[in-house]
């Protein structure tokens, strides 16, 4: 028995097809990279390394020449640039700012600073400002 599997990157225009005798794990999970369906992002915490799921992270920040993504209640460090991430999240993840991307579904509630400036609220209460250049496309991603 032949299975067909596609691949099909309408962000990237592109697709691809192949054959196969068999689909295994590392098949499927391979079309879901290059398809960009990834659902997680492999991160350390502690002496470990864990996959932590896209749907699950609130905030994902530079801080001291390191990225760090967080969900409710940890943080876990990523061997790579915050531009990397960026690359492989969902669409529901927003540019906060040139150290800072939020997922705008985990948001509570934002706060409006003296001269206009806002701050966003996590449902885990992290706070994260919104740069004055992303506070037009925080705006838009909402519906504001």
């Amino acid at each position: 028995m032949k299975v067909k599997f596609n691949i099909d990157n309408q962000l990237a225009g592109e697709s691809a097809e192949f054959w196969l005798k068999k689909m295994t794990n590392k098949f499927s999970q391979l079309g879901k990279e290059l398809s960009g369906e990834q659902d997680t992002i492999w991160c350390s915490y502690d002496d470990e390394i864990i996959p932590v799921k896209f749907e699950n992270i609130y905030l994902i920040q530079v801080e001291q020449e390191q990225t760090l993504i967080y969900d409710k209640t940890q943080s876990y460090r990523y061997k790579g640039q915050l531009y990397q991430v960026k690359n492989i999240l969902p669409h529901n993840f927003l540019i906060a700012s040139r150290s800072a991307i939020i997922n705008y579904q985990k948001i509570d509630h934002l706060e409006v600073m003296d001269g206009g400036n806002i701050n966003v609220i996590m449902k885990n209460q992290m706070r994260v400002q919104i740069s004055r250049r992303k506070i037009k496309d925080l705006k838009e991603r909402l519906g504001l």
